[in-house]
Formats: C-alpha cells, sequence, structure tokens
C-alpha cells in the first residue's frame, strides 16, 4: 500500500486548452494537461512546483462543454522577448467546460496544509475558471497491474488500447530568467486524453486503486523526467 495525499476540486467552468492551436477558436482536451495541474499545485503552495518534487495521479469530469467569446491580447516574439502585436487585440471563440470536477493524488502528504488553506485562489485554465476545494484528506492506493481508467492523461506507448485525443504536449515548463523570454518545455512527449465517459481497461506501470463505497477506483499516477529538450517560443 502507498499512502497519498487525495484533494477533491469543483467549480463552474474549466478551460484545459488544446496546447499549440493558434488558429480559429480555442478548443478544449477532454482533461488538464500535466503542467497545468502543476500550475494549479503551485498556485495553491504560493510558489512554482518543479516536475522532480511530486507524482500526480487525478480524475477529470464535466457535465457539457460550451462557447464563448472572448478578447485577448496577442502579443509577439521578436527573437529576444515578448512584445504586444503590432495588430493589437482580436475578438475569438473559445471553448470551455461546465461544472468540472477534479480529483488529484500526490505523493506529498506534507502538502496537506497548503490545500487546506491555500495561498492562492486555484482555477482550472483561466483567471475566472474557479475551483473550490471540497475535500482534503490521506487515502491508502494499492499497486495493480491492470484496471479501468477514464478521465486522465496518459503516456503514449503502441501497444495501448485506449480510446482518446492524441496530442503531443510537455510534461512542465520552467521560466526563463529574462522577462518575456519564454518558457523551456521540461520534455515533450505523446499523451492520449482519455474522457470520462470512455472507461478503457488498461495495463501499465503506474497504476493504483483507492477505495470508493461504489467500489474501487483505478488511476495512473504519473512521475515526471527531468531532461530540458526544447525551448518554446511565444
Amino acid at each position: 500500500m502507498k499512502n497519498l495525499l487525495e484533494v477533491s476540486f469543483s467549480g463552474w467552468t474549466a478551460t484545459p486548452r488544446m496546447p499549440f492551436v493558434l488558429s480559429g477558436g480555442a478548443i478544449c482536451l477532454p482533461v488538464p494537461t500535466y503542467s497545468l495541474l502543476l500550475g494549479l499545485i503551485g498556485c495553491c503552495i504560493g510558489r512554482m512546483v518543479e516536475p522532480g518534487e511530486v507524482a500526480v495521479g487525478f480524475h477529470y469530469s464535466f457535465d457539457n462543454t460550451a462557447k464563448d467569446l472572448e478578447t485577448r491580447d496577442r502579443l509577439a516574439f521578436d527573437g529576444k522577448q515578448l512584445k504586444p502585436h503590432p495588430k493589437g487585440t482580436d475578438v475569438y471563440i473559445r471553448e470551455f467546460h461546465v461544472k468540472p470536477t477534479l480529483t488529484l493524488w500526490l505523493d506529498r502528504l506534507d502538502w496537506a496544509a497548503f490545500f487546506d488553506s491555500p495561498v492562492g485562489t486555484p482555477s482550472l485554465g483561466r483567471s475566472q475558471d474557479l475551483l473550490c476545494i471540497q475535500s482534503v484528506r490521506e487515502v491508502a492506493a494499492r499497486p495493480v497491474a491492470q484496471g479501468v481508467l477514464s478521465g486522465c492523461l496518459l503516456p503514449f506507448a503502441p501497444q495501448l488500447q485506449v480510446g482518446g485525443r492524441l496530442a503531443q504536449l510537455a510534461e512542465a515548463y520552467r521560466d526563463n530568467d529574462t522577462i518575456g523570454g519564454g518558457r523551456t518545455a521540461t520534455r515533450i512527449g505523446m499523451f492520449v486524453a482519455v474522457h470520462w465517459d470512455s472507461p478503457a481497461m488498461v495495463s501499465l506501470p503506474g497504476l493504483y486503486e483507492v477505495e470508493r463505497d461504489e467500489g474501487p477506483l483505478c488511476f495512473y499516477l504519473h512521475r515526471f523526467h527531468h531532461e530540458s529538450i526544447v525551448v518554446l517560443k511565444m
């Protein structure tokens, strides 16, 4: 058995954006990315969280999707730093999730106090996508060889037999020292975003089960890589 910190969130809206989609309207992934979850955890703790500090498992669901119009401030990268785009602002269509719920499992029991009394206001996507922390508790998780997964993000492998959206994602980002100098991705890989209503039997390392009133719930506990391989210019 492995003792983990379980934190449950709920909200009115969430925007786990599909990265690198810049033309047309902004669309959502079925689940948040690991870099977004690190940002959420860091908001509660009050500082940047490095990938090597924590392993993260999660289950994410929502009631529906909707669309809205937003104005955005566009930026341009001149090779040295970010600057306002010469064409100014524009209006675009943004997709968002309605009534999201998120459960996190972290291998950091010592962080419980930060979620009982978070330093910042947690949000999932935009600053207005506010989340409420419903519960913080320690749970016992049992490692398993296989289990039924949904509402999660899995590293892609050819033998993985699961339906979902395939996406190339950065696991995490590290801010550069220069203000406006962009961010460095710690690692980029292929992941499968599994929708909450598309459960599938999966066998891969890092699976755990926790007991629920309705039966055992399986999740994947993701451990981050540390090598820096690419700089994303914004």
